[in-house]
């Protein structure tokens, strides 16, 4: 749930108490402030830096060089000299957007800078950013305007994880009006950002436009608004906890073979729950595995697998999918979960096999009268190949053998998996099918050493 950030008068005393008794902020941390050098992380750092010497932590700055502007080199000066003035070490990041056309340049841009923040941070530091009561109310609203849930209406939250540390808003209780009034008592200085008035962007459309009408009407409508945010938060909060005892229900124990961003439930179980419960259970689960949750019309589809599709189906979008096999519901960080190598690979299995860029690792570990004996592979390399069909897999004794394909689904891997499954041989003899299968015709005797395979991913 949001913390609460209130206070009347924004002064050195009351954001102590802010940062005290509301946000719990440790003594002898270490602080980084985004700054800007624009009136709010202004106003924000010289408050930090009043403070910083009997709170005490140590308190540095951060400023993002997005490069949009003519001016930012400027800018970048601004701030070198602003944090001279206050003894605050400084660090500045240069950061070069990318963007493909219709992405929102204002997504991008924030995008780009809590990822600069992220990696400026060391271990377990507090990263503060200065956004204030307005920018929550123009959060609010534009949420709205996109037709969020509880989640996105709950805003920006006054702590949060971030990196290995935490992310706090300590001026999200005050408004523009109560930051210009520290500014001018303390004779600020500060930059202003030409682009603030190009209405071509969404949120200044709002701040210029928009907002300012409805605040001759309704006065005190930034603090409700505020407050409906901190209410969308416990809602928020509450159906979290809903969705994680429903996922916990359905949670399936599957131990076969599949790669890190890959979650699976039991679609019996799932399909037993209302269908408010499903959708909340569903982007929970999907919030909780780091996915972009999909569109109402995405998540309908996914639900209506469970009645309509018992055995499989998929609902795919940009950064995700759902996929339904053998009673198993399968949610993917991205549509194509393993893009395997096409080449074959030779491999001593003393070391480990770097697969796909490093992202994927074969490893063998030695283990007596288990695997694939070592006196049967040793002096040889083996090889590394990926299904391309006819692979045939040989059963104990004289039993003969069995299609690759027919053992996969004896094993109920599902089949958007298989084609990513190393394959290991020595010679032209297949002797292990990643951790799923040995070939029985090499297990060590009790008393020797064999090789069990298994994959690992980054």
């Amino acid at each position: 749930m949001a913390t609460s950030i209130t206070s009347a008068i924004l002064s050195i005393s009351s954001l102590k108490q802010i940062l005290h008794d509301q946000l719990s902020l440790e003594q002898n941390c270490s602080v980084y402030l985004a700054f800007s050098g624009g009136l709010d992380s202004h106003v924000l750092l010289h408050g930090l830096s009043r403070l910083a010497a009997d709170y005490p932590f140590s308190l540095n700055a951060i400023h993002v060089d997005h490069s949009l502007h003519k001016q930012s080199a400027e800018w970048a000066r601004h701030c070198i000299s602003i944090c001279d003035d206050l003894g605050v070490p400084l660090t500045i990041k240069t950061v070069t957007l990318a963007y493909d056309q219709g992405q929102s340049l204002e997504a991008v841009a924030r995008d780009a800078r809590y990822t600069a923040l992220a990696e400026v941070l060391p271990d377990k530091a507090i990263c503060m950013t200065a956004q204030h009561m307005n920018d929550q109310t123009e959060t609010v609203v534009l949420q709205l305007l996109r037709g969020a849930g509880v989640h996105g209406l709950a805003a920006m939250p006054a702590s949060k994880v971030f990196a290995t540390g935490r992310l706090l808003r300590p001026l999200l209780g005050f408004t523009r009006d109560d930051l210009h009034s520290y500014a001018k008592k303390h004779q600020l200085r500060w930059v202003e950002d030409p682009s603030n008035q190009n209405n071509r962007f969404d949120r200044n459309f709002l701040r210029n436009q928009v907002l300012p009408v409805l605040r001759q009407r309704w006065p005190g409508m930034d603090k409700s608004i505020s407050r409906s945010a901190r209410h969308a938060a416990s809602a928020a909060t509450m159906l979290d906890e809903m969705g994680l005892s429903d996922l916990l229900y359905c949670k399936a124990s599957y131990n076969q073979f599949f790669p890190p961003g890959i979650a699976v439930l039991r679609a019996d179980q799932l399909a037993g729950l209302s269908p408010a419960h499903q959708l909340n259970a569903m982007r929970c689960w999907i919030r909780i595995n780091g996915i972009d949750v999909p569109g109402d019309e995405r998540l309908q589809s996914a639900r209506k697998l469970l009645d309509e599709s018992p055995e499989k189906g998929s609902v795919l979008w940009q950064q995700g999918a759902f996929r339904l096999y053998n009673n198993f519901l399968w949610l993917c960080n991205s549509p194509d979960v393993v893009l395997p190598a096409n080449e074959m690979m030779h491999w001593n299995p003393e070391s480990p096999l770097h697969i796909n860029k490093q992202q994927l690792e074969l490893r063998a570990s030695r283990l007596p009268g288990q695997g694939i004996a070592l006196s049967v592979v040793e002096g040889f390399e083996l090889q590394v190949r990926f299904r391309q069909g006819g692979e045939i897999c040989r059963m104990p004794g004289e039993h003969g053998s069995k299609p690759l394909k027919k053992l996969l689904q004896d094993l109920a891997v599902p089949p958007w998996l298989r084609a990513s499954i190393p394959l290991i041989y020595l010679h032209e003899d297949l002797i292990a099918v990643s951790s799923l299968w040995s070939n029985p015709h090499y297990i060590p005797a009790a008393n020797e050493e064999g090789y069990i395979f298994s994959v690992h991913y980054h």
